[in-house]
């Protein structure tokens, strides 16, 4: 006499409970076009900042200076971005010499490489620049119009949609660039971050 077939053992809890939390995880898991969203950024900036030519001396003069800007994230390291900028040197006069005020004004266009993985974030960038009232030189004493702008600065991402940051600047004449340093800066700026889509 045959003995009746047994029932199969339902399966066992812990492996439904697996197969669940892979089935889960699998559904949360960020999209391509999730991981590769642009990103935005608004930043506005004050600082000081000094023209070497013609100044009192090698130290330069000093001058505050505002900055307004915007980048765009192309991917996890490189951004895009343009800002403008300007910066007041005011009138000196040293024993027989004597130095007009100046206005330094900037529009750039700049690269930047940013290791964007950390709370802080290190960035370096290069930058096209032109000057409406640019910065003078001996060899441009009514003031350069192109300059390259080389950029190393930080931003510390203190919440998803806002950072502060610094950054120093050096400028160098498009057309004579080992002509360095012909302007520079020192800034502190607060960000606003957005998701374009």
């Amino acid at each position: 006499m045959l003995e009746p077939r047994s029932k199969p053992r339902s399966s066992s809890p812990t492996l439904a409970l697996l197969l669940t939390i892979i089935a889960w995880g699998l559904t949360t898991l960020p999209t391509p076009d999730e991981a590769h969203a642009w990103e935005g950024q608004l930043w506005a900036g004050a600082g000081l900042n000094n023209t070497l030519a013609p100044a009192p001396s090698a130290l330069g003069r000093w001058g505050p200076g505002l900055q307004l800007g915007a980048n765009l994230q192309l991917g996890d390291f490189w951004k895009v971005g343009v800002d403008l900028s300007a910066s007041y040197h005011p009138a000196q006069v040293e024993g027989e010499d004597s130095f007009q005020s100046l206005v330094v004004s900037a529009a750039a266009l700049e690269a930047r490489y940013a290791l964007d993985v950390f709370t802080y974030i290190p960035y370096v960038g290069l930058a096209g620049v032109f000057y409406p009232t640019g910065p003078t030189s001996e060899r441009a004493p009514n003031g350069e119009r192109l300059g390259l702008r080389a950029t190393l600065g930080a931003d510390y991402r203190y919440s998803r949609t806002r950072s502060l940051g610094v950054a120093f600047d050096i400028h160098a004449p498009m057309t004579a660039p080992q002509n360095f340093p012909l302007y520079a800066g020192v800034r502190a700026y607060f960000a606003w971050h957005f998701r374009t889509f």
